[in-house]
């Protein structure tokens, strides 16, 4: 996906789709999990989008440092009025890094997007205080020709993925897989099948109550077992 692509997805209202939808509403709900026994001061969101991530870990636990790093100005813009004590920049993973570190750096989403992965996570290994914890997570297995429509240029297989992270300097602590049946590979055959149809722009009340049925639904799929994967990764 292009960075022009992609700030037309927040211009047209992409950010009620990482809100209200199920798949990213469960995303939220596993890495916050994944942080709970860690005590956190300060944590940045690479890929932070519309910061619905970054404020639900902020809630959890009241970081003096909050930051966001994006490639689109729009999604910026939304987290400054979601979080106006954070501090957002617009950066690319990918060859550029802040000057500051963080006890905790969150990804979710963004790699699968990046032409250079392994320097993405190289350089959030940098941004990581030591004994720092990365969060990661992507999408494992077949890749639908609707992910290659929204900017995937790969999907992972989990070996591969860990040997990333392990090489950017990282311990693997925490590896969760979920999804399966009912996301994956039930849901993601269904999106591709009608080509992302209704997933896009502002959700009105009846989108809103068809996300909030998934969401429960998608409760009956394994915590085992499934294409989503989340590593938590620990500086050495």
């Amino acid at each position: 996906m292009s960075k022009e692509i992609y700030e037309t997805l927040w211009e047209t209202g992409w950010e009620d789709a990482r809100y209200y939808g199920p798949i990213a509403r469960h995303s939220r709900r596993i890495i916050n999990k994944m942080t709970l026994d860690l005590n956190i001061t300060s944590v940045l969101d690479v890929g932070c989008g519309e910061c619905s991530l970054l404020s639900s870990i902020t809630e959890n636990h009241y970081p003096s440092l909050v930051s966001g790093v994006d490639i689109s100005k729009k999604a910026l813009k939304l987290c400054e009025k979601i979080i106006p004590t954070g501090s957002f920049y617009k950066l690319d993973i990918t060859n550029e890094k802040l000057e500051e570190k963080f006890d905790l750096i969150v990804s979710a989403d963004v790699i699968e997007h990046l032409n250079n992965d392994q320097a993405a996570i190289k350089n959030m290994s940098a941004m990581l205080n030591p004994g720092g914890r990365l969060i990661i997570s992507t999408l494992l297995g077949e890749m639908r020709s609707v992910e290659r429509q929204v900017g995937h240029l790969r999907n992972y297989n989990k070996k591969d993925l860990l040997d990333k992270i392990s090489n950017a300097g990282l311990e693997i602590e925490q590896v969760t897989t979920w999804g399966w049946p009912i996301f994956s590979p039930i849901y993601r055959n269904l999106l591709n099948l009608i080509n992302n149809k209704g997933t896009m722009g502002k959700f009105g009340t009846f989108r809103k109550i068809i996300c909030n049925i998934l969401y429960y639904l998608f409760y009956l799929n394994s915590s085992k077992k499934g294409d989503y994967i989340f590593v938590r990764a620990k500086q050495k």
